[in-house]
C-alpha cells in the first residue's frame, strides 16, 4: 500500500458564533411576548372596569375601587416590565 493515495486528515473547524438565536428560542420569545401582551390587555380590562365602577359607585366604595385599580395598574406595570426584560 502506498501513501500517495491517502486522504489528508481534516481538522475540526472552530465553531462559528451564531448570529441569530436558534429557531426554538426565537419562537419561545415570540410566544412569551404574545402571552405578556394578552396578560397586559386582560389586566387593563379589569382596571378599566374598576375605574368605570368607581364612577357610578356610592361615595364609600368610590375611593376603594379607585385605589384598587391604581394598585393593580402599578403592580401590573412592574410585572410586565420585568417579564419583558426576562424575554430579552
Amino acid at each position: 500500500m502506498t501513501t500517495a493515495n491517502a486522504r489528508p486528515v481534516r481538522t475540526a473547524e472552530a465553531a462559528k458564533p451564531a448570529t441569530h438565536p436558534p429557531a426554538h428560542r426565537r419562537i419561545g420569545r415570540q410566544i412569551g411576548a404574545l402571552a405578556i401582551n394578552a396578560y397586559e390587555r386582560g389586566v387593563a380590562n379589569v382596571v378599566a372596569f374598576e375605574k368605570n365602577a368607581a364612577k357610578i359607585a356610592p361615595g364609600s366604595w368610590k375611593s376603594s375601587l379607585t385605589l384598587s385599580a391604581e394598585l393593580i395598574e402599578e403592580v401590573n406595570a412592574a410585572y410586565v416590565k420585568m417579564a419583558r426584560q426576562a424575554l430579552r
